[in-house]
């Protein structure tokens, strides 16, 4: 029988469990060479907002998350920018914007789990992103039927500025999340193209 491995890490002698590859030092290993904290940010770059504009992308935050708890279909319509909103995801279609959303706001998810209530916001912190407009990270708590306890998560929220007022420039976590899908899509979390 042979004796376990162990690695040195700061002073610090441990266990390896059976198979481990040792001794790492913490910046070696399978993915050490994936990235490189040198190498330069991908993306969009990111920076603050002006005071105005950051209170205001905040604000139509409030209003869009408050027009889907009171089920208000037009109020949501109303602040997604031009053909920001793809009515073919929705679960049920019936003619034009208001229609649709406030036939699915609600609609309980096609693999039979619990139906969104609403969603209260917990913070807001809002960003620029260069060519895109604004990002904001919303912690939310999502209350659904059928459960006692609520779902916390942190949303993002893409927006841009049309006619001087800030609009979402795609659907969010929790828009699919009221809409009956149990799960977002990745793309929500995507920046808007």
């Amino acid at each position: 029988m042979t004796a376990p491995a162990t690695a040195a890490v700061a002073g610090e002698t441990s266990k390896l469990p059976a198979g481990a590859v040792g001794p790492v030092h913490p910046d070696e290993g399978p993915g050490a060479e994936e990235a490189s904290p040198e190498a330069p940010a991908e993306g969009p770059s990111t920076g603050s907002l002006s005071g105005g504009d950051e209170e205001a992308v905040a604000q139509s935050v409030r209003f869009y998350i408050d027009a889907l708890d009171r089920r208000d279909a037009a109020e949501v319509c109303s602040l997604f920018a031009p053909s920001a909103l793809d009515l073919r995801q929705l679960p049920l279609r019936r003619g034009g914007c208001r229609d649709s959303v406030g036939a699915s706001i609600g609609y309980r998810p096609a693999d039979g789990g619990p139906a969104w209530k609403k969603t209260e916001i917990y913070a807001i912190k809002a960003v620029s992103v260069q060519g895109i407009g604004a990002r904001v990270t919303a912690t939310v708590t999502h209350h659904f039927s059928d459960r006692k306890y609520v779902s916390v998560e942190d949303d993002v929220i893409y927006l841009r500025k049309v006619g001087g007022r800030w609009v979402l420039a795609k659907p969010s976590g929790t828009f699919f999340r009221a809409v009956g899908y149990a799960q977002p899509p990745l793309s929500a979390f995507e920046p808007p193209r």
